[in-house]
């Protein structure tokens, strides 16, 4: 009986789909029913991965923060008016006197409010400059130290306190040490100048208590008081209190545990152990065991990262057994060796630690050991350091918590001492009511699962609707990122679009580019080791045709790249390959599995060697230490040779030296390379598993495959290799991951331990008997048929938001060119083209690009971009955004098809062929001087077109 699959390739801004007919015992019921490609743009800014919210965000911070000076200076201005005997004009007009030309250096004025009265435009000067610049004050001192700036800014601050042991006030070591110079002010990454307000504060007193006497008449102390209120005045950080999420067990009104607690350290830590396997000298696997698990966790009390020697040491493993996929000593990248570090455990406990080291440097380590005792305190100082963003607040928070060890005096000074050292954030999505709960258990070597099963806490499983549900605020808050979270929701769109057509499923298979999974900075990593790799592949190809003088074909590369990797060596018997006879004689040196492929399905380049043939033959279906003791070899040989390859990577180094791959093992490798288990894809698949209602009868109705899995299946299959000049590619890998089935990727395993069963010399005539036979006749060609039916469908960006102008104001003095408008006193240039308004008049079409701006006034410009004014005789034809498809023809030539992607001041259009993924600005230029007609479609989430005759012009928000 056939089962409808739905097959999704999920990625950061494109998703492949695909519906096909599946039947597990018959393969001539199998069907290709549809396949499409949705493309949208990535929620993130592709050059940096920060926020798309963020330079907004960043320019409304800066708006506050002018705004607000602009106030504080107007009450300074205010004060000088009320205390110093001016008029308001004199302080407020253009011409004030501030304004005024040839007058004192007023850091000059600053030294000399220390040695003589001032006049009253001498003070204001003094004190207005002061207001200006009112020096750093950091709300955070321990986040300052963790930051590399604040560092700077810190230390250069430190240093300008060092010259008021020679001078009374900054303002004077300033005048006095740059009296030559002149250069008072900090530059970009240059921090010489920086003072804190504090010292302004002091240089305020000072300068008054001097002013006072020399008896100048205008210095009052009501002038002075509100002088410093209006200077010291500045809002405080908010709390993060309401963005922390509820638990996901306990649920309201339990906020999320600080990752710094004590608690949620433990519970960290504790995961990592429990899931950390030994195999013991017989190469059987088990885990630690209660007692084992208390001695390591009074070791991480004592050192952050021990190194695993010392661990096998406290809890007494013998030497003959080992931490499973851990080597005790580090090995060298570049090299190979085994370097003089071993490798360590990464505990938990870095709040734990950093406290301590506060402790024990401000009072001893006795102190330490009594407060290490309570564990609610622990707890509670991390909440305060995580939750608060203010000294001050922090200090109110701490100043309640009670420390029985100390005295009042003590815990003033070990209060100072955290909020200086100190910086907290992030958080678990458990509770730490939820942790305690489960820490009972997981003390007793539960897993995680065991103990929650434990603890009876029921998994809210959601409830399944016929269609799948958009996010809800917790989900919102436990999916923190924003690239996901697109993805995720485009996603939605297309598989509720794909159900109003073809019904319900009976089950999902769904894969994630290994980009969605990773954070900006590592998928630019991964990019980069892209490139290295195709360098370096380009480099061996040149080498290769220097010694074949012919293009290499199949896997003759492959074999060169073993041979040199392997430094010209048969892996399992160190015998020199002999090059001319590499690629010329098929049966002299093969490729082999170093865990086979049957066994682990791993069919990478870090489990491949070459050997010579008649190694291979001997090996079988076999691991090279099963290989090595069955046959009674050398592997002591075995392990020193493999070390001694500088070449080889530790990833394959593992793989060839593994003593351990029994069944669990197995099974492991195998699931790996089948299920993608990341957090990322285990997220996904719970969501739509636990709220889609699918037919299957099945237990498991969503699968995760895993682009190993997929790219095997794909050659297995004869697909061959991607093309990514086109996003066509997207479906292909749908339409495969459909077909991952359990019972096909059971036929993969089956038929590949009888071709890793046969001896080289029976195996060359059946091997050609068994081919990986794809799940339906002809697959190459239907997979073909059906990516060649597909029209991708492109998110379209509708949106007017954005900067109204470019960051430059220019001079009102300065031309004034096309593009640019009046704004704040000066000149600014447009933002980008966010709208195309389409007229049309005797059959002529007509232009009008909007920006930004253009939607903050109240109504919208008339203007075409030829300086034509629209009028009621002008007909309203449609708006163009970015990625709307458009059909559009110039006179006496084809039309062109494609969507929309920018605008270029001149009037032309950049579109792009709905298939193409690269938009080649030569080639996809279009001019709109002599358009014969423009067409504007619709295409929904599944590709499907709909021309769009006639729209209602849109107006601002203030129009309608």
């Amino acid at each position: 009986m056939s089962e409808r699959i739905l097959g999704l390739d999920i990625g950061i801004s494109s998703l492949g789909w695909a519906v096909i007919d599946y039947d597990k015992n018959n393969s001539l019921n199998n069907k290709i029913i549809k396949s499409g490609v949705r493309i949208f743009t990535i929620a993130e800014n592709p050059k940096t991965g920060e926020s798309l919210a963020l330079p907004r965000r960043n320019a409304r911070a800066s708006r506050r923060t002018i705004k607000r000076k602009k106030r504080r200076i107007k009450g300074i201005k205010n004060l000088l008016v009320k205390y110093l005997d001016f008029s308001k004009d004199e302080i407020f007009s253009p011409k004030n006197i501030f304004n005024e030309k040839k007058q004192k250096d007023v850091w000059q004025l600053r030294d000399k409010s220390l040695k003589r009265e001032l006049t009253n435009k001498e003070f204001a000067r003094v004190l207005m400059q002061i207001a200006k610049r009112r020096g750093y004050k950091s709300n955070r001192k321990g986040e300052e130290k963790e930051n590399s700036e604040g560092k700077k800014v810190l230390s250069s601050i430190e240093k300008n306190k060092k010259l008021l042991n020679n001078y009374l006030t900054i303002g004077q070591a300033i005048y006095q040490t740059t009296k030559e110079t002149k250069t008072r002010r900090n530059k970009k990454d240059d921090y010489n100048h920086s003072i804190s307000r504090d010292m302004l504060v002091d240089e305020i007193n000072i300068i008054f208590e001097k002013q006072k006497e020399f008896k100048n008449p205008f210095v009052s102390d009501n002038l002075k008081q509100e002088y410093l209120e209006l200077f010291l005045k500045q809002r405080d950080f908010a709390s993060v209190d309401k963005m922390v999420g509820f638990c996901t067990l306990e649920g309201k009104p339990n906020k999320r545990a600080a990752k710094a607690s004590y608690s949620a350290e433990l519970f960290v830590t504790l995961t990592k152990l429990i899931n950390t396997k030994i195999i013991d000298s017989n190469h059987k696997e088990r885990s630690l065991t209660k007692e084992e698990l208390e001695k390591i966790i009074l070791l991480c009390h004592q050192s952050e990262q021990p190194t695993y020697l010392k661990i096998k040491e406290i809890i007494c493993l013998d030497e003959s057994s080992h931490f499973k996929n851990v080597s005790f000593y580090e090995i060298d990248k570049k090299t190979g060796e085994v370097s003089k570090k071993t490798t360590k455990f990464i505990s938990g406990f870095k709040g734990f630690h950093g406290l301590r080291k506060v402790v024990e440097k401000t009072f001893s380590k006795t102190y330490w050991q009594n407060i290490a005792q309570d564990k609610k305190l622990l707890n509670d100082i991390a909440t305060i350091f995580s939750h608060h963003k203010s000294d001050e607040k922090i200090n109110n928070e701490l100043q309640k918590l009670e420390i029985k060890i100390l005295n009042e005096d003590e815990k003033q000074i070990l209060i100072k001492a955290l909020i200086e050292n100190i910086h907290f954030d992030k958080f678990l999505n458990l509770s730490i009511k939820a942790i305690d709960k489960l820490l009972k258990y997981m003390l007793l070597a539960k897993r995680y699962d065991e103990a929650v099963e434990l603890c009876k806490y029921i998994k809210d499983e959601g409830t399944k609707q016929k269609f799948l549900r958009a996010l809800n605020k917790d989900e919102q808050s436990e999916l923190t990122n924003p690239v996901v979270k697109r993805a995720l929701s485009q996603t939605r769109k297309v598989v509720n679009a794909l159900i109003r057509v073809y019904g319900q499923f009976d089950k999902i298979n769904i894969e994630l580019t290994r980009e969605i999974k990773k954070s900006h900075s590592d998928r630019k990593k991964i990019e980069k080791a892209q490139d290295e790799y195709q360098t370096l592949k380009q480099g061996i190809v040149k080498n290769f045709i220097e010694n074949f003088e012919k293009e290499p074909r199949g896997n003759e590369l492959l074999k060169y790249r073993l041979w040199q990797e392997q430094g010209e060596r048969c892996i399992y018997s160190g015998k020199e390959i002999d090059i001319k006879r590499l690629i010329s004689e098929v049966n002299y040196a093969q490729i082999d599995h170093i865990l086979p492929f049957s066994r682990s399905l791993e069919d990478g380049m870090i489990n491949k060697v070459i050997c010579l043939s008649k190694e291979n033959q001997d090996k079988k279906n076999r691991t090279p230490y099963e290989y090595f003791t069955d046959e009674k070899k050398d592997w002591h040989w075995f392990e020193e040779f493999v070390k001694s390859l500088k070449n080889i990577k530790k990833g394959k180094r593992d793989r060839l030296l593994k003593k351990n791959f029994d069944e669990n093992s197995e099974i492991a490798f195998r699931d790996r390379n089948v299920n993608d288990t990341a957090f990322m894809s285990r997220f996904i698949k719970d969501f739509i598993e636990n709220n889609l209602e699918l037919k299957s009868k099945d237990k498991q109705k969503v699968f995760t495959r895993s682009g190993t899995l997929t790219n095997m299946l794909r050659h297995n299959w004869g697909i061959g290799n991607k093309s990514r000049d086109n996003h066509l590619h997207h479906a292909v890998d749908a339409l495969i991951v459909a077909f991952s089935t359990q019972s096909e990727v059971q036929r993969l395993s089956t038929l590949s331990a009888k071709i890793d069963g046969f001896t080289y010399e029976k195996s060359e005539k059946k091997a050609g008997q068994l081919k990986f036979v794809p799940p339906l006749e002809h697959f190459r060609d239907e997979v073909q048929k059906s990516i060649d039916d597909i029209f991708v469908s492109f998110a379209p960006r509708r949106g007017v938001k954005g900067a109204a102008h470019k960051e430059t104001i220019y001079s009102k003095k300065a031309e004034k060119k096309k593009g640019t408008f009046e704004i704040n006193n000066g000149l600014a240039e447009n933002g980008e083209v966010k709208r195309v308004d389409i007229f049309k008049k005797d059959g002529k079409y007509h232009f009008i690009f909007l920006y930004p701006s253009d939607f903050l006034k109240k109504e919208l410009p008339l203007l075409t971009i030829k300086g034509i004014e629209i009028d009621d005789s002008f007909e309203f034809i449609f708006s163009l955004f970015k990625d709307e498809y458009i059909e559009i023809k110039q006179k006496n030539k084809e039309p062109h098809y494609g969507y929309l992607k920018f605008v270029e001041s001149d009037g032309r259009f950049n579109v792009l062929p709905h298939f193409q993924s690269q938009l080649n600005k030569k080639d996809n230029r279009i001019s709109t001087g002599s358009v014969e007609y423009i067409k504007k479609y619709q295409v929904d989430v599944l590709g499907n077109t709909f021309e769009i005759k006639r729209e209602k012009r849109v107006g601002t928000k203030k129009q309608r």
